[in-house]
């Protein structure tokens, strides 16, 4: 196992010893699945809030080293976090960059989404002393980020200037995930329609891209040179067509058990005592709370991992410490990890299962998962 490029935490007298176990390897053969997947298009993949919680330079450097043609982030500052980190690889700015950025992204030889027509003149002026690729962005349906189609024609002139940087063009899908294509069909129409237009007027994308991991998964990528998956390569992706291609969770959150003490019944555990034990109890305290990234509401409704067996999340969880409730005979001493999510899909303390119970997605609970948890890899 290597550390994370933060230091992670070390087990304390206090037991704030909190970790995420990453499986690489896991990642690594995801994305040699949707490389199947997707005919061998070119992956883009997407690493963006941390790499979905799972770190975003020990991930990223293993999709570079398994085939992935680029890698997706955000923000500057993600990108910068990348190539700080050793990363090489061609790095995409999603959110596109304001024009005082453009220095420091020619530097770090990086490439920004145009994400609209704001800074066209900016920058046409900036990009021929301080060069970067740029991927054209339109807007499909999303309706945040892109170029409108009723704003290519009156940008064309502009969009031409800039055409020695111009090598990719993309969109977003706004509802890949529904089992209705009718809306999904209809953007790609759109953005079929849009790069028409835009070759008409002289303009040559070496990578078109319109398809995340739902679309990658259901085959919605027609036309295009590569795809842009995220959710699925961390195998979080709850779609039927994903969980066939043998996708893999790659995440587990263990936490050690700071104190086990005996309760009796009538014992009140927590803030608000929204929890009564019913009789005599061992409750568990563990070091990790939503200032961790788990979720409060997870209180009183998910259960924690311990030996092959299942235990109640009781009372209401508070910023560092959640507290477990077991029968008295569970041989249970503090140091023992439990597991708060499980990597294996079929356990009840599942991130999908968990994401369930809060009536939310998966990868939300992976991105709110804070950096000072400590995270460790496996290859």
């Amino acid at each position: 196992m290597v550390p994370e490029t933060l230091a992670p935490l070390r087990a304390r007298p206090e037991g704030r010893a909190l970790r995420g176990e990453i499986d690489l390897g896991r990642i690594a053969g995801n994305l040699r699945r949707l490389h199947a997947a997707v005919e061998d298009r070119g992956i883009l993949a997407v690493v963006k809030a941390n790499a979905y919680g799972h770190g975003a330079v020990p991930v990223s450097r293993a999709l570079e080293a398994s085939g992935a043609a680029g890698l997706c982030v955000s923000s500057l500052e993600e990108a910068l976090e990348l190539r700080e980190g050793g990363v090489r690889a061609p790095v995409l700015v999603l959110g596109g960059l304001r024009p005082e950025a453009l220095t420091l992204a020619s530097a770090h030889k990086l490439t920004v989404a145009l994400v609209g027509p704001e800074n066209l003149e900016d920058y046409a002026r900036l990009l021929p002393e301080h060069p970067v690729s740029l991927h054209l962005k339109l807007d499909t349906g999303m309706g945040r980020f892109g170029f409108l189609p009723a704003e290519l024609g009156p940008c064309l002139e502009g969009l031409l200037r800039l055409a020695p940087w111009i090598d990719g063009v993309m969109g977003h899908f706004a509802t890949s995930d529904d089992p209705d294509r009718g809306f999904a069909d209809r953007q790609r129409a759109t953005f079929q329609a849009c790069l028409a237009q835009l070759k008409d007027a002289g303009l040559a994308f070496s990578q078109v891209h319109h398809g995340n991991s739902d679309a990658c998964v259901k085959g919605l990528l027609d036309g295009d040179t590569h795809a842009r998956p995220g959710l699925a390569l961390y195998g979080l992706t709850v779609l039927p067509e994903g969980r066939s291609l043998g996708l893999e969770p790659a995440l587990s959150l263990i936490a050690e058990v700071a104190r086990v003490k005996t309760v009796p019944a009538g014992t009140t555990v927590g803030y608000g005592r929204i929890f009564v034990a019913p009789h005599t109890l061992k409750i568990a305290t563990l070091g990790c709370g939503y200032a961790d990234g788990y979720r409060r509401d997870l209180g009183n409704r998910a259960v924690a991992g311990f030996q092959g067996r299942f235990y109640p999340v009781v009372g209401r969880v508070s910023m560092d410490y959640l507290t477990v409730a077991l029968p008295p005979e569970v041989d249970l001493q503090a140091g023992d990890p439990m597991t708060l999510f499980s990597a294996d899909p079929a356990h009840p303390n599942s991130i999908e299962r968990s994401a369930q119970l809060l009536g939310t997605i998966p990868y939300e609970l992976t991105c709110g998962l804070h950096r000072r948890m400590a995270r460790v890899y496996k290859t």
